[in-house]
């Protein structure tokens, strides 16, 4: 679903978006954040603080980057939209002359 397979520089339905290459790494990312989420909670519960620290700090950086990730992917999306948008192409004269 992405701009080289639909054809449309934006996703059009809810959902799309998830399906689109180019958000892979950002899902990715974010799944990660959550899973070291889960280890940090139960390695506190366990009295590591040491190794709390490093958790935490390691999922804000997932979380920073797949926002970012996610953010990147928006605004090239919206770089592709802006050039490439229905009304131009629909205006454009048929070099033909043919209706």
């Amino acid at each position: 679903m992405s701009d080289n397979a639909s054809g449309q520089p934006y996703h059009a339905a809810p959902g799309e978006s998830l399906a689109d290459p180019y958000n892979i790494p950002g899902i990715v990312l974010f799944i990660t954040g959550v899973a070291i989420l889960a280890a940090t909670l139960t390695t506190a519960g366990s009295g590591f603080t040491g190794w709390v620290t490093l958790g935490a700090a390691a999922t804000v950086l997932c979380f920073a980057a797949s926002v970012a990730v996610f953010w990147f992917e928006h605004e090239r999306l919206r770089r592709l939209a802006r050039h490439r948008s229905p009304l131009r192409a629909e205006s454009r004269p048929n070099p033909q002359g043919r209706t």
